[in-house]
């Protein structure tokens, strides 16, 4: 059990170091991996014999070269911009390659395009997008010229407060609770695909009620870290709690993101605060959390019904059939948004609607606040994303259409060719923020960017949401352990900063 979370900190090269080391290599593998695999995928499948393979290739070398270095010795596992490689390479070569392989297509698009075709154009965008977004990442930067005054965390503030905010967030989720009827009302209506529970207009409530599990997992990480890193089934109990109570008040609730990403956090965490985490550890939380996503897939689209039929039946051959969630659906579903991000290129090219100018954006920063305050409601992405997929005739605010349609596809929506481009840029410029604060973090010997780093990691999915989607996500899940950070530090005594010696991580 221990090889699995790893062995207390070690050190590892910076990932400037191993970059400097290796600036062609990782170009050099991707592009022999990648090749390869297109060219033998073409010869054993006949309907991939199409153009649409070229540019789909480039952008997998592209992406791919990012992912080779997760695979680097002396890479660190959760570095961001390896993991946002890995990430790319599933959305951005593997999944629109199987849409294809597997015929495996949204399903009630009117007039579905040339699905080949569309998708090679929306390649081509891609390989110019990630050329941008390759050029950001390995843009040199600025060395700090001086050392820095830095303020270390007041322990007494961090506790209090973070015991005050638990408290608090439980009782929150107790009266949540206590709306339905108790424990019993709360799952049987949470768990109720027929009769949806509406919770408009709850949303400061959701977001206080499911804070607590981060909250309480970070403050006993940093409270007990001595004995949590020593025995390590401690550890391994503490992850577990958290994950049961994680999916207890966020995964009823349908939403498998709700419970995947609090738990992944709060491995990052581990890793970055307490001892690191082991490549085998993390292969395997990974193939945990696609099962996961597969089988929780029938209950989030079934209910509990399809549960028992698969329990009762012992197979999941009939759930497949009912709620027509398999395998292929969760690899390009799921994991990709080839198909829909083709779809809105393909509307756009052909002028069968307008960029909206950034409505889906507004929509997103003022989705917090009470549509009495705004003097115009800006349309979210559900409306004008089911006139661009099911029916171009949809009245403004009506509409199903709950999809995701990730950076590119929401920059399309809303600035044509230029958004999907432009959405690249600020791919490159979060990603190389985010790759920066977390190697300053991890080899800070502060406790407040530790904690905060963690929180931010999760931005390595940026390419793949939409922007209401990240900021939900943020304020829910990363606001309140950062805010709780940097108020503890506000407390805390100003130290000068030291530079990390070169190849010492902690």
């Amino acid at each position: 059990m221990t090889a699995l979370i790893g062995l207390a900190p070690r050190p590892v090269p910076a990932a400037e170091a191993v970059e400097a080391r290796r600036p062609a290599g990782n170009g050099m593998i991707a592009t022999l991996l990648i090749t390869a695999a297109s060219i033998a995928l073409v010869v054993c499948v006949p309907v991939l014999r199409h153009w649409f393979m070229v540019p789909t290739t480039l952008a997998g070398i592209l992406i791919g070269t990012e992912a080779v270095r997760w695979f680097r010795r002396g890479t660190d596992v959760f570095e961001p911009r390896a993991c946002t490689g890995l990430l790319g390479l599933q959305f951005l070569y593997i999944a629109p390659i199987l849409q294809v392989a597997t015929d495996a297509w949204s399903v009630g698009i009117y007039d579905p395009p040339v699905w080949r075709d569309a998708l090679g154009a929306l390649a081509i965008l891609n390989v110019v997008g990630l050329g941008i977004y390759r050029v950001i990442l390995t843009l040199p930067r600025r060395p700090r010229s001086r050392p820095r005054r830095v303020r270390s965390m007041h322990m007494p503030t961090f506790y209090a407060a973070g015991l005050a905010l638990t408290v608090a967030s439980i009782l929150a989720f107790c009266y949540e609770i206590a709306m339905f009827g108790g424990v019993g009302g709360f799952v049987a209506a949470m768990s109720d695909r027929i009769n949806p529970v509406k919770m408009d207009g709850m949303g400061a409530l959701i977001i206080l009620a499911e804070s607590f599990p981060t909250i309480a997992f970070a403050l006993a990480l940093v409270r007990w870290r001595r004995a949590l890193r020593k025995h390590t089934a401690l550890l391994v109990l503490l992850i577990c709690a958290m994950t049961l109570t994680q999916f207890f008040i966020g995964g009823l609730k349908g939403s498998r993101s709700s419970t995947l990403w609090p738990v992944l956090l709060a491995l990052v965490l581990v890793h970055v605060v307490l001892r690191q985490v082991s490549r085998k550890a993390l292969a395997i939380v990974a193939a945990l959390m696609l099962a996961f996503i597969y089988i929780y897939a029938f209950f989030k689209v079934g209910g509990i019904e399809a549960i028992d039929e698969i329990r009762e039946t012992g197979s999941i051959h009939s759930a497949e059939k009912d709620t027509g969630r398999d395998l292929p659906a969760m690899l390009t579903g799921d994991l990709g948004r080839a198909d829909i991000q083709s779809v809105v290129l393909y509307r756009y090219l052909n002028g069968e609607f307008e960029p909206m100018l950034g409505e889906t954006y507004l929509y997103g920063f003022t989705m917090f606040v009470p549509d009495a305050l705004l003097p115009v409601v800006p349309e979210g992405k559900i409306g004008i994303g089911s006139r661009i997929l099911y029916n171009p005739l949809y009245e403004r605010g009506e509409g199903f259409a709950s999809k995701i349609y990730g950076m590119t596809g929401e920059g399309i929506i809303n600035f044509g060719l230029a958004g999907g481009v432009l959405s690249f840029v600020a791919f490159g410029l979060v990603i190389r923020a985010l790759q920066s604060y977390y190697t300053a973090a991890s080899q800070s010997p502060e406790l407040a960017p530790k904690l905060i780093a963690p929180m931010l990691w999760a931005l390595v999915n940026i390419n793949g949401a939409d922007l209401d989607n990240i900021l939900f996500f943020m304020t829910k899940y990363a606001m309140p352990l950062i805010l709780l950070a940097l108020l503890a530090q506000q407390f805390g005594r100003y130290r000068q900063e030291t530079k990390p010696v070169l190849g010492m991580r902690r």
